[in-house]
């Protein structure tokens, strides 16, 4: 017979119904932590009732109430074990590093399940790394929330998934309060180790000073479907391939002094990386080399099917920079950007840059921008890009290409200077 899952059954969206409430009967033991001796209260440490706990096969339940840790619990050895605490909140001492659940990094566990907890960060000087998850297989990390600014010299979430069979999911992570600028901290990183296959879905990261969500170390697969990203520094999602980004929302709409070059979406390296369905606003930054941009590094990338506004001045929409190597041979159009519509009053700049990429395909595009002197798609340095069944309509140069040869094809280019122009895209576009 098999075992029952630690957690609800998923449903064929990638969902899952009563996905936070663990089920007892997958476990060996449950554990009422307050049973076991711990102080519900927030005065007295629990790290102690935890070292006590035989993590293995093990669900650790936490009833409301607040729950302070003055260190890092790491169990050893843990295999299936769960952590649940729709309403326990989790509070822990100035300038402590962290972590402060750190398991599996000292052997990756298999099966974790960690759901519902609030990590109350408000008091100045506290930010340590809530939870450090390094698993084989079959992560969970459910409804989770951190509460303040994260304020001293700390990155925050970490998760890898070390076995390129293994599978895990990150559902509605919420870190909306950021970190101090004055430290260059991030949101959440996935790691070197991390092999497998992970997803973070309906996700939020706000105003972390280097990077919301940081993946393009991993070597594994990260996929982010859904979720919003804001006003982080250096990207809010930053990804390599393979990966997949579907479905987010990405906005900059406030420039704090320390929070630099706000990219929404980095494409790092590697190949096989797709952006479709998403939204990106970008109104305000300190600084930004594009709302999605393209490394030196990267193979190949899709981008299709997504909107995006910049009324930032001299911010491109899209950016694919020149690469760090030789041509990819991955594919016959590297860099393909498709259904995708541009608009916004930024002015200057170009909304779409193509810089040494040769080969690259933009169709179905839709392009109006009018504030002063935008362009709207600028190549240089690349042969062989293809443009068509694409409406551009633009203050500056619609297509500015100098000495380069493009193939054109069933395209409607217009240049004006009046912002009050109408877009000659389609309606439906």
């Amino acid at each position: 017979m098999d075992t029952p899952s630690p957690v609800g059954t998923p449903t064929t969206d990638g969902t899952q119904a009563d996905r936070d409430r663990p089920e007892p009967e997958a476990y060996e033991t449950v554990v009422d932590i307050t049973e076991a001796g711990a102080d519900a209260d927030g005065e007295e440490s629990i790290v102690s009732t935890l070292e006590d706990i035989d993590t293995s096969n093990t669900l650790v339940r936490f009833p409301k109430g607040t729950y302070f840790m003055d260190d890092t619990w790491g169990p050893k050895g843990a295999e299936r074990l769960g952590l649940y605490g729709p309403e326990a909140t989790i509070t822990t001492v100035e300038e402590f590093t962290g972590p402060l659940f750190s398991l599996g990094t000292d052997g990756a566990v298999a099966d974790l399940f960690v759901g519902g907890f609030t990590f109350d960060l408000t008091p100045e000087d506290t930010g340590p790394r809530p939870i450090n998850g390094r698993v084989t297989d079959r992560m969970r990390i459910d409804n989770v929330t951190v509460r303040g600014e994260m304020d001293i010299d700390q990155d925050g979430m970490r998760f890898d998934v070390v076995e390129k069979d293994g599978h895990g999911v990150v559902w509605n992570l919420r870190m909306p309060d950021g970190g101090d600028p004055e430290y260059k901290n991030t949101g959440c990183y996935v790691g070197e180790s991390h092999v497998g296959e992970l997803r973070f879905q309906n996700c939020r990261f706000d105003g972390f000073p280097d990077n919301g969500l940081y993946a393009s170390p991993a070597k594994g697969r990260v996929n982010v479907v859904g979720g919003q990203y804001r006003n982080s520094g250096v990207a809010n999602i930053r990804v390599s391939g393979p990966s997949t980004v579907r479905g987010v929302v990405v906005r900059c709409d406030e420039a704090r002094d320390g929070v630099e070059n706000m990219r929404g979406i980095r494409l790092r390296g590697g190949s096989d990386v797709v952006v479709e369905n998403s939204r990106l606003v970008f109104d305000t930054v300190t600084s930004s080399d594009g709302a999605i941009t393209c490394a030196e590094w990267l193979e190949a990338a899709t981008i299709r099917n997504t909107h995006i506004t910049v009324n930032a001045d001299d911010v491109p929409a899209i950016w694919a920079k020149p690469p760090s190597g030789n041509r990819s041979n991955v594919r016959d159009h590297p860099i393909q950007i498709q259904s995708v519509r541009i608009d916004g009053s930024a002015s200057s700049g170009a909304a779409v840059r193509i810089s040494e990429r040769s080969d690259t395909l933009l169709s179905d595009l839709c392009i109006c921008q009018h504030g002063d002197g935008r362009d709207g798609i600028a190549v240089s340095g690349a042969d062989g890009t293809t443009v068509r069944g694409s409406a551009i309509t633009v203050s500056g140069q619609p297509l500015a290409t100098g000495e380069r040869s493009v193939r054109r094809d069933n395209l409607s280019l217009e240049s004006t200077a009046s912002s009050s122009s109408s877009c000659s895209c389609p309606k439906n576009r």
